[in-house]
């Protein structure tokens, strides 16, 4: 991001952008409450920004942003996409010698045995695998049937492992721990491409998702806020990233880079579901709640 995005947008305003690491909701409302808002520009993932965070928000100002160009569905008052990835399957080519072609496969243990990695957070995807898996169309997700997600979990539990972080899931595939994994594209590319470890993966029943750029609210610096967030989901600027890392502009008119553009998440749309991220939102304390009630049996 601040080799495609920020320092080109510097070289071009002249205005300097300082960078600090790592995404903390709670620490962005604090500031808020406090009115003491030292972050312009906030990079949250999926579960952000939607009409529950609206208090912590500045509108955004789409006379400056181009909305029209952004994909549909990834852009609202108070966030707009910035890069897309996706939720994918990844397996360990020496254990999985035929490649799985959607979630189902996940679950079949017969057909694909070996242990199988998932994500330990509740809103990350783990009960929408499990109903994709159990034949819900992509497009009828939501509402969460949270009871079918845990009846179909339930088959694997005893062979799942549950993983922290994106760099543990690349290690358990590419060691063999687990034949296969939930885990974001990103990482399954990093592990097969750079890594160079016996891992592939596929865009099947892929579950896509956004990192949004939102302004917090009080900011002291709204104008240059929406001016950094314009420039980054610019037609001329969106694409960059992609060729450092396979994340997909948010800009369909963008360009992106044509080495990596079969590994970006929009290459493959197909078949692909999405999270409802206001009805996560409002349920999202239900959700946890069920996931953890299940993750202690």
């Amino acid at each position: 991001m601040k080799q495609g995005i920020l320092d080109p947008f510097t070289e071009e305003t002249g205005t300097e952008v300082t960078i600090e690491s790592g995404t903390d909701n709670a620490k962005l409302r604090s500031m808020v409450d406090a009115n003491r808002v030292v972050w312009d520009v906030y990079n949250g993932d999926n579960t952000w920004g939607t009409s529950a965070d609206a208090d912590y928000l500045e509108p955004l100002d789409y006379s400056v942003i181009p909305q029209g160009e952004i994909l549909e569905g990834y852009s609202s008052d108070y966030r707009v996409a910035n890069t897309l990835y996706s939720i994918v399957l990844a397996y360990n080519t020496d254990a999985v010698t035929t490649s799985p072609t959607g979630w189902a496969d996940f679950f079949d243990l017969e057909k694909y045995p070996g242990k199988r990695g998932v994500m330990d957070y509740s809103l990350g995807g783990i009960f929408e695998i499990a109903l994709l898996a159990d034949g819900v169309a992509p497009d009828e997700l939501y509402p969460l049937d949270i009871p079918r997600a845990i009846a179909k979990l339930d088959t694997i539990k005893d062979q799942l492992v549950f993983w922290q972080s994106g760099s543990e899931s690349e290690e358990i595939v590419g060691s063999g721990e687990v034949s296969m994994v939930m885990t974001y594209n990103a990482r399954a590319y990093d592990a097969k491409v750079n890594l160079q470890l016996p891992v592939d993966y596929t865009f099947d029943q892929q579950i896509l998702a956004a990192s949004y750029l939102s302004i917090p609210k009080g900011t002291k610096n709204l104008a240059a806020a929406q001016q950094l967030i314009a420039f980054a989901v610019s037609a001329e600027h969106n694409g960059a990233p992609s060729e450092f890392i396979p994340i997909a502009p948010s800009n369909t008119e963008a360009t992106v880079d044509p080495t990596m553009e079969p590994d970006l998440p929009t290459s493959h749309l197909d078949g692909s579901a999405s999270f409802d991220d206001e009805w996560i939102a409002q349920n999202s304390a239900d959700i946890d709640s069920a996931y953890q009630a299940w993750r202690a049996q």
